[in-house]
């Protein structure tokens, strides 16, 4: 793993909510994950049953730790989809999470926990892990894309985390791609979400399946449990030619995406994370013909295609860095909100 340790922070109680699993850890300045829980999402039983779900694992993180002597946490680091309001503690609109509008995620969680808890956006999290600590590290610009149950997207630019006049810069998987593409779940056309990520492999998929009953992947759907992602990768192992279709497109347009962020941004590396890129080393391969395709001459060959140093565990290492830089400013203070543009000159600042 290409990490530094970090001496200087206290330790984190890291919880991650994604579309499919909550996660958590403490995490120690070390970067060691203990006392690991997981939990199923299951988004479809509403808010409140989701809500339930994250405070019982954290409080299970936390007493494992206690029962091991481990040291206290500082605060709670929560990492949740977008869009939300880090200041308010509020998530907003996410499109893979079913139901969950302008819900106040810290303040609900507050009443069980007596930590400050930071929120902030899952890519947000990811780039500090791997800017601070992994394959970004020493980096004034770069560029963190995750690829799975939705696609997210994050910056790093002149050694500043890219915040934006809403706190919604960096959502790079709504990006268009495609002027007359499918809708996305944010409802916008043609966004590379709504034709690379897992989701929309799925939608895919189930319609291929019923439009192919004779097909190869309309034969594993039958003995599945649902049709997703990993269903149309495997169809398109057994050499289902419309599966094999869906992975191509998919690709492309991540491949799309990363020249559009090259010729915009110019980083000196680009992370591809999330489970769908873990498991398809074909799409690096893919991203790099496509930046030759499409960026700038002069930047081929000048930007570092990366697998994270952290893996899947880049929304709770980055917990750390958020907690710990975070913690004394009054902008994320219990109660207050300051706007974006007075975000404090400190926060996020590359440390030299």
């Amino acid at each position: 793993m290409n990490a530094v340790q970090s001496s200087a922070e206290g330790p984190v109680l890291a919880v991650d909510l994604g579309g499919t699993q909550i996660r958590a850890a403490l995490v120690t300045p070390d970067l060691d994950l203990h006392c690991r829980r997981a939990v199923e999402t299951r988004d479809e039983e509403g808010v409140d049953a989701v809500l339930a779900r994250i405070n019982d694992v954290a409080a299970e993180v936390r007493a494992d730790a206690r029962q091991q002597g481990l040291p206290e946490p500082v605060a709670m680091g929560l990492s949740s989809p977008g869009p939300l309001d880090p200041w308010r503690g509020i998530v907003l609109d996410p499109p893979n999470l079913r139901g969950w509008e302008d819900v106040p995620i810290v303040d609900r969680l507050s009443t069980s926990f007596d930590l400050p808890i930071y929120l902030e956006r899952d890519t947000n999290v990811a780039i500090m892990a791997e800017w601070r600590h992994g394959v970004a590290r020493d980096t004034r610009n770069s560029a963190y894309i995750t690829v799975s149950t939705g696609i997210g997207g994050s910056a790093v630019i002149g050694g500043r985390p890219l915040v934006g006049t809403h706190g919604t810069a960096g959502e790079l998987g709504h990006i268009t791609v495609e002027l007359d593409g499918p809708r996305c779940g944010c409802g916008g056309i043609g966004h590379v979400e709504a034709i690379a990520s897992g989701t929309a492999l799925a939608r895919e998929g189930a319609r291929s399946a019923t439009e192919r009953p004779d097909s190869i992947l309309a034969r594993l759907a039958a003995g599945a449990d649902k049709i997703d992602a990993e269903l149309v990768a495997r169809a398109a192992e057994e050499g289902d030619e419309p599966s094999q279709g869906m992975l191509d497109r998919a690709f492309v347009a991540i491949g799309a995406l990363c020249a559009s962020l090259v010729n915009v941004l110019d980083p000196e590396v680009i992370i591809i994370g999330g489970s769908i890129a873990e498991h398809q080393p074909r799409l690096f391969d893919v991203v790099q013909r496509e930046i030759q395709r499409r960026a700038f001459p002069l930047l081929h060959g000048e930007v570092r295609i990366e697998e994270p140093a952290f893996g899947g565990d880049v929304s709770l290492v980055g917990a750390l860095p958020i907690v710990n830089e975070r913690i004394g400013d009054p902008a994320y203070a219990s109660g207050s909100h300051r706007p974006p543009q007075a975000v404090s000159q400190q926060q996020g600042a590359h440390r030299p």
